[in-house]
């Protein structure tokens, strides 16, 4: 019986060692309250990278009722380089209105004049990442930084690293 429980306590012990750095990591991100406000714009936009993939795209993260979201909206363009980046906000308290589960959505949102499309997923922590599914081989991760944030996507060779510019409208 003591042996059991040596075991127990030791694994106990070595789990809570090999956990605590991971959490003590996410709770500095989470701390940092203002990454949720506003939102994103990729480095990029209306640009060359814009260009190659057709599309704008900008994020915004969410923390409500216990819950974690993550929205990547792609406006097509050469549609994207004609909108008023102040609806960008209203379209984000829109799909978060109406979206409350993992899912894919094209649509106007009420404020284009084309349809978008929303990639709309739940996110973790990882020591200081945040962690979502994006479609790729892997989880995808998010670094964030003073003024930005860096989304880092796997690929077949090597990682895809964008940066995005956080925006907080006044």
């Amino acid at each position: 019986m003591n042996k059991t429980l040596i075991k127990l306590f030791s694994v106990t012990v070595l789990t809570v060692l090999a956990v605590l750095p991971g959490v003590s990591s996410a709770l500095q991100v989470t701390d940092n309250k203002s990454i949720f406000d506003g939102y994103y714009a990729r480095e990029g936009n209306n640009g060359s990278p814009s260009r190659t993939l057709h599309h704008n795209v900008y994020m915004k993260l969410y923390t409500d009722g216990g819950e974690q979201w993550v929205a990547l909206l792609h406006i097509p363009l050469p549609y994207a380089s004609t909108i008023d980046e102040a609806v960008i906000p209203e379209i984000f308290i829109k799909i978060r209105k109406r979206l409350h589960s993992s899912s894919f959505i094209r649509d106007t949102f009420g404020y284009l004049d084309e349809r978008a499309t929303v990639q709309f997923e739940r996110f973790g922590y990882m020591q200081n990442k945040i962690i979502f599914e994006c479609g790729s081989l892997a989880p995808c991760s998010i670094i964030p930084a003073d003024g930005y944030l860096e989304l880092i996507k796997p690929g077949m060779i090597n990682e895809h690293i964008i940066k995005y510019n956080h925006i907080v409208p006044q």
